[in-house]
């Protein structure tokens, strides 16, 4: 039924775009040109993996962080491709890769260990590099507040089970925590 649901769906797309315009009205003077929108196309940042990798690396070391991308290997999964670093003291950074475009669909870093025993500087520290490398119009001092604002309301809220988010600049980041996994710090475009 679902299957029946979505092609209908896209034949009216398809119908609609080949049509030229909506009326809006029953006058001629009132035209909206219509424009296909593809119903499984996720959002997507403006660059590709090794644009990120690049902005990653200089946002770590303009920062003073350790972390550093080297070669990485895009490998192929079943909804998106994507490509994994592993750096020092638990964290890792996991890149999902449209299979359309290349573009870069969402970033997510992971500090594994109990949230209670995990240096939260090395949560903060990846955040940071994150929010700058993904929002290039977001400086450094931003890129930290930011984390630290974050990490403060996760901190006073991991009881409730509220987890923090922030739009900023059509990227939406979201720090979330757990005993069984650690902390993680995702991005991805809004």
């Amino acid at each position: 039924m679902k299957k029946l649901a979505y092609a209908l769906l896209a034949l009216c797309l398809v119908a609609c775009s080949k049509s030229g315009d909506v009326r809006t009205s029953s006058s001629d003077e009132l035209a909206v040109p219509v424009q296909a929108v593809s119903i499984t196309r996720e959002a997507e940042f403006r660059f590709d993996a090794e644009q990120f990798v690049n902005a990653f690396n200089a946002a770590a070391k303009s920062s003073g962080q350790s972390f550093r991308m080297g070669a990485f290997e895009v490998k192929h999964g079943a909804v998106h491709d994507y490509f994994k670093q592993n750096f020092a003291d638990k964290t890792s950074l996991t890149v999902s890769v449209s299979k359309e475009t290349g573009h870069i669909i969402s970033v997510t870093a992971v500090v594994a260990g109990n949230p209670d025993a995990i240096d939260r500087s090395a949560v903060l520290a990846i955040s940071e590099v994150i929010a700058e490398a993904t929002n290039p119009d977001l400086s450094r001092a931003k890129a930290s507040a930011l984390a630290s604002d974050m990490m403060e309301e996760s901190d006073s809220n991991h009881d409730a089970g509220k987890f923090p988010q922030r739009f900023i600049n059509n990227v939406r980041y979201v720090l979330r925590s757990d005993s069984g996994i650690g902390y993680w710090w995702m991005a991805n475009p809004a």
